[in-house]
This record gives structure tokens, C-alpha cells and sequence, in this order.
């Protein structure tokens, strides 16, 4: 019998097939191999060259998988599978205009390339374009009705659109397809949490553990949509399972959920150094940071996604109002510019220059700080709503402080300060902090604007029986827990024609709540409900004065824990109501009783749950005690550091200060204390 002799194509070819097959077995090792001899064989196969790179980034070398599409390319100048593939890589080591650019000339080449498409929306989303990026999914869904994944991506750009209902419909659009995966029934969670309807996020998080039990911050989610819905179904066993997994640093919560269900700065400060490592890792991409010598005004640089009618607003206007000129230079990076208010006006008169990046990627905010020469760069979102934590990782300032957005540690290490007092974080605390602290005598700097109205008000308008006391607390239902609500309840028991004032949550936290207070034996009509008005924009400072107003109708605020209660204890004690809080370990668990040692009425801070309901009951039997304390509020209210927002910005200004001068020095950040 003749042996068959291989020609050179047939050697060629089947080693481009066998390095093809290698690749499609994850082989990547053996495929390399195969595919670089074809190459030998024949050096002008453009194909062979597109999947040598393929395999070449599978294997993490991605600058040599550039170059294998590079030639790919200058074989076959109209190859869009190659400036797709291109695309990818560049996508991946964050080059987004280089990758935008290929995903263009994939198009050009194959106009029905809904991949391309798809990948070129993610680009633009990325570089916050979302408008453009939405265009972009329609076109691979035009192409690809089927393309689920196009669906999911057009439904995440419109959930940072805040267009909560057209990203619920997109994703059902993606489950209709798909319905097993996860990742829409998850993100379609998160968009009935932000609308507030509890009860549907949890049924969409429940569908993604069937799914995939393991998806990445699903059990996190899942307590938050129990907690804003009030159910407090095996929550010892759920607790449980988010502790061992931050213990055991798996990715289980965003770090925003252990607030509300654990008083431990322990876990806090682990939750937080999981996200920020997974997330945000340190990015070196824009080199180091020359050291900058300022012998001018010092630039302070406030990155927010809230310069509008907004809790951080309320701290922040008159902080900005009360800088001193002569000494600060004041930039505003407003990471949010859809919404337009009064509030935001304001701010934009306080500032030197405010100037609007939501558009921008966080690394091109990041660069421009510091072509702006920004000195101490303020995050004051931390890990809330729409923070742009990125920028931080780029390293946009010299100095880097966490202020007023996060109550805890960010856990990472570009972030050099948390502006604070030493009753939110005593000595003890420091440790569970990445960041060093730096103290003030008082952080709170809280808006004066917010006059009480003038037009009378009577209980009946919110619900309220005429007689009788009135315990209120207008926390989020999300704050509530089942030992709050134990107290709660032993504090209505003992107090005849008592009731307690809620704001209005959503109806299956309503509903809950009144099943919690008959397992309690307290009847439904002793919890009042009542929802906080609406407004147009420009109208908002008079829905605040009434709100405001309404306090003076209550009796006595009862705080929660382990998170406290924040700007809306503060908002009591402006209007003149008591606020009786428990004093925790933790940042979070510690800010109503900063507020009332700053107000000097340290009479309402008690350390245990027992303390807390006795003296509740006790001032609601006592009158004259309770009446004592009010006046007392009223005489410390304009004389005590709480709301003295001059002074305290001064303080601020004093830290700041004594930031740079440390970083002049050359030494690294420490510690520091403003008296």
C-alpha cells in the first residue's frame, strides 16, 4: 500500500482546523501551538491571525492578541470580524476610544453586526453617553429581535436614565427570550426596588437564587428588598449567612445593606473592602501624581450626584456659602445634571465654577481635576445613589476625603480622610477605618434656609387624634427591625392613647407592619401613616416648611438602630422635638446621638434597648420632665455647635488645612484634630 503524501495546504489546513477545535475546547495552550505553526506554513491567512488572537486573549496576552488582529487586518482591510475582535480587547484594557473607533469600522464593514452594535452601546455607557448607548442596543435589536443581552444592556442604560419603567420593560423583553437568565431577573429587581415596590424586587431577586444561587450581591439584595418591604421572615438566618460570607470575603452585599443590619464596624469596614477591591481597585492608568506647591488659594474640588434639593444639599449649601473666598477656591464636578431646582441654583451661585461631568467616563473627570490643579477632591457620595467611586481610583486630587454621602469607611486605598467628630467615631473606632479621621469639633453644617412655615397645621391634617401623645419616626421603613419595633410597641403598651407616627412606606411594608403590631397586641389604628407631600421643583421649599412644621405636632421622635436616624433627626431638632435615640458602636449607629451631644441635650442618649424604652415611656408619663427638655432644645438651638454652620465651616477649613500642610511636608496623611 502507498503511503499518501501530505501536501504543504493540507498540513496547513489541518492545523488551522485542529488549532480551531483546540480554541473551541478552551484547549488555549495546545491551540496556540497550532495555530502559530499554520502560521509558519502560511503567513497570509488573515483568518488564522483572527483566531490566533482570540486564543492569545483568552490567555491574558492581550497586547499580543492586538497585534495578531493587526495583522488580520492589514491582510483584509474590510475584516470586521477582526476590528470587532479588536474592539474587545480594547474595551477590556479600557481603552474606550480605541475600542468606540473599532466597533465603528465593524459596522462600516458588516452594517448588520448586532454584536458590534451591542458592545459599541456597553463603550458609550461606559463613557456615560447613555443616550447614544441606547441607540446602539436599538440597532442590535433591530438587527437581532432575539438578542437578549442587547435588551439587558439597554435596560441597565436606562436604569442610570432613572427611566425605571422602560428599563422594567426591556428586561421582561430579555426574560421572554431568556427566561433563565439571571442577570435580567436581578437587574429587574433593582429597578422595582428603586420605584419602591419592594414586594416585586424581592420575587425578581427570589427567581435569580433559583437560578444562580451564587450571583454576586444577590443575598445583600435580597435582605434589602425584605427590609424595605418589612419582612422579617428568618432574619436571624439570613443575617447570618451575609456575616459568614463578608467574614469570609465572598461577594454577598453592596456595602450600603450591613448598615442597616448590623451595629458591627467590623463587618462594615470588611463589606467595604470587598466591593472597593472587586469594583474599584486602585487604577494606575494616569501615572503618578506630581506633587503640587500651592501658594494661592487652596482648590477644593466636591464631586456629587446630589447639587439639587437632597440630604447632602442640606449639609452642604451653606458649608459652601460660609467658605472663606480669600482662601479656598471652590469647584463643584456635578455628577447629575438632569435635575433642575432652586436648591441647585443656590449652589451653583456658591461655587466658583460648577461644572457639569455626569457625561464624562471617571477617567476623564479624574484627569480633568487635575488639569484644574484640584488640591483635596470631596467624594460625598461614598457608595450611595449614583456614586462615581472610579474617579477616586484614577486619583483625581493630591488628597482624597470621604465627606457627608457614606457613614462608614470606603475601605480602599486611595481615599485619605473622613471628615468627622469624635462622638461618631471615638478613639476606639479609628481601626475599623481605612481612611484617617480627621476630627472636628462638628461636621454638621446644616441649612437655616428651612424655615418652618407659618400657615397653622393641626394634627387632623395628618391623621392625628386631637388628644393623646404622638411618638413619630420618619426613617424609611428599611431602618425598622424586629427589636425597634419589640420597644416600639412595649412603649405603646405602656402609654394609654398613644400613637405612633410613620411615614408612609409602601403598601406590603404597611401592611406588615400593622401584622407586627397585632402579633404585639397593638390595634392597626395606632399606627398613623401619613405620606410626604409632592411638589413641582420649583415649589419644593414649601413643601420642606410644612414637613418641617408637621414635627411640632408630635411629642417625641423615637430614633432606630443599629442605623440611626440622620437628616431627619436633625430636621426634628430644628423644629423643636425631641429626639430619643440608642447609642451604638458603629459610625451609623452613632449619628442622632452626635447630633443631640452637638445640641448639648445628651438627657435623650441611652445604651441600651431597656434605657431607651423606659425613658420613652417615662417622658410621655412626665410632662413636666418632658417639658423641661423641649425648652431646653429651643434655648440651645441657636447657641450650641449643631447649627452653627459659620463656626463649623471654619473647622472644616481648618482640617483642610492642616491636610495640605501635611502633604506639603511630605508626609504621608495621619490622623488629625481640629479643637
Amino acid at each position: 500500500m502507498k503511503h499518501k503524501i501530505l501536501t504543504k495546504n493540507y498540513h496547513f489546513d489541518a492545523l488551522m482546523l485542529s488549532g480551531t477545535l483546540a480554541a473551541q475546547k478552551k484547549q488555549y495552550p495546545e491551540a496556540l501551538e497550532l495555530l502559530t505553526k499554520a502560521l509558519l506554513i502560511d503567513d497570509r491567512n488573515a483568518n488564522v491571525y483572527l483566531n490566533r488572537g482570540v486564543v492569545l486573549n483568552e490567555l491574558h496576552f492581550k497586547n499580543e492578541a492586538l497585534a495578531s488582529y493587526d495583522m488580520a487586518i492589514k491582510l483584509n482591510p474590510s475584516y470586521s470580524n477582526a476590528y470587532y475582535n479588536r474592539g474587545i480587547v480594547q474595551q477590556e484594557l479600557k481603552r474606550l476610544d480605541q475600542a468606540l473607533q473599532n466597533y465603528d469600522l465593524a459596522i462600516k464593514f458588516n452594517c448588520n453586526y448586532a454584536e458590534a452594535y451591542n458592545n459599541r452601546g456597553n463603550v458609550l455607557s461606559s463613557l456615560n453617553l447613555l443616550d447614544s448607548a441606547i441607540e446602539s442596543y436599538d440597532m442590535a435589536i433591530k438587527i437581532n429581535s432575539s438578542y437578549a443581552d442587547a435588551y439587558i444592556n439597554r435596560g441597565n442604560a436606562l436604569h442610570i436614565l432613572k427611566r425605571f419603567d422602560d428599563a422594567i420593560k426591556s428586561y421582561d423583553m430579555a426574560i421572554l427570550i431568556n427566561p433563565t437568565n439571571s442577570d435580567a431577573w436581578y437587574y429587574r429587581g433593582n429597578c422595582f426596588l428603586e420605584l419602591n415596590f419592594a414586594q416585586e424586587a424581592l420575587a425578581s431577586y427570589e427567581k435569580t437564587h433559583q437560578l444562580k444561587p451564587d450571583y454576586e450581591n444577590l443575598l445583600g439584595s435580597i435582605q434589602l428588598a425584605k427590609m424595605y418591604s418589612c419582612n422579617w421572615n428568618n432574619l436571624p438566618e439570613v443575617f447570618s449567612q451575609i456575616e459568614s460570607g463578608i467574614t469570609n470575603s465572598k461577594k454577598v452585599s453592596t456595602p450600603f445593606t450591613p448598615l442597616i443590619c448590623f451595629d458591627k464596624p467590623e463587618l462594615h469596614l470588611q463589606s467595604s473592602k470587598i466591593w472597593s477591591n472587586i469594583r474599584f481597585p486602585q487604577n494606575q492608568k494616569l501615572g503618578y501624581l506630581a506633587k503640587q506647591i500651592n501658594g494661592g488659594k487652596l482648590r477644593l474640588g466636591y464631586f456629587s450626584a446630589d447639587l439639587y434639593f437632597s440630604p447632602v444639599s442640606i449639609w452642604l449649601v451653606e458649608q459652601i456659602e460660609n467658605h472663606d473666598k480669600t482662601k479656598f477656591e471652590l469647584f463643584a464636578f456635578s455628577l447629575k445634571s438632569d435635575v433642575k431646582d432652586p436648591m441647585r441654583a443656590r449652589l451653583q451661585g456658591s461655587f466658583d465654577h460648577f461644572i457639569e461631568v455626569d457625561r464624562k467616563s471617571d477617567e476623564e473627570i479624574a484627569l480633568l481635576a487635575r488639569q484644574l490643579g484640584i488640591d483635596i477632591a470631596l467624594d460625598l457620595n461614598g457608595y450611595t445613589k449614583n456614586s462615581r467611586t472610579g474617579i477616586f481610583a484614577f486619583r483625581a486630587a493630591p488628597i482624597q476625603v470621604s465627606h457627608l454621602g457614606f457613614p462608614g469607611t470606603l475601605g480602599n486605598e486611595y481615599t485619605d480622610y473622613f471628615l468627622t467628630d469624635i462622638h461618631s467615631v471615638p478613639e476606639n473606632s479609628k481601626q475599623y477605618f481605612t481612611e484617617k479621621i480627621a476630627y472636628v469639633p462638628c461636621v454638621y453644617t446644616y441649612d437655616k434656609n428651612r424655615q418652618l412655615c407659618t400657615e397653622p397645621i393641626s394634627r387632623a391634617d395628618y391623621g392625628l387624634p386631637l388628644n393623646g401623645f404622638v411618638f413619630c419616626c420618619q426613617n424609611g421603613a428599611h431602618k425598622f427591625n424586629p427589636e425597634v419595633f419589640d420597644i416600639w410597641m412595649g412603649i405603646l403598651k405602656a402609654v394609654p392613647n398613644s400613637v405612633l407616627w410613620l411615614q408612609k412606606p409602601n403598601l406590603s411594608a404597611e401592611n406588615n407592619l400593622i401584622l407586627e403590631a397585632q402579633k404585639r397586641g397593638i390595634s392597626n389604628e395606632r399606627l398613623i401613616f401619613t405620606a410626604r407631600g409632592t411638589t413641582p421643583k420649583h415649589m419644593e421649599s414649601v413643601r420642606i416648611s410644612r414637613y418641617l412644621a408637621s414635627y411640632q405636632l408630635a411629642d417625641l421622635f423615637l430614633d432606630t438602630w443599629p442605623y440611626n436616624s440622620g437628616t431627619t433627626a436633625v430636621d426634628a431638632l430644628w423644629a423643636g422635638l425631641p429626639v430619643l435615640t440608642k447609642l451604638g458602636k458603629s459610625c451609623v449607629a452613632r449619628m442622632a446621638a452626635s447630633a443631640l451631644q452637638a445640641i448639648e441635650v445628651t438627657d435623650l442618649i441611652t445604651n441600651t434597648p431597656d434605657e431607651y424604652k423606659d425613658l420613652a415611656i417615662e417622658l410621655a408619663v412626665n410632662v413636666t420632665k418632658l417639658e423641661v427638655i423641649k425648652n431646653k432644645l429651643l434655648k440651645n438651638k441657636m447657641a450650641t455647635k449643631l447649627f452653627d454652620s459659620a463656626r463649623n465651616t471654619k473647622h472644616i477649613e481648618d482640617a483642610y488645612i492642616k491636610m495640605f500642610e501635611i502633604y506639603q511636608l511630605g508626609l504621608n496623611p495621619d490622623h488629625i484634630y481640629i479643637r
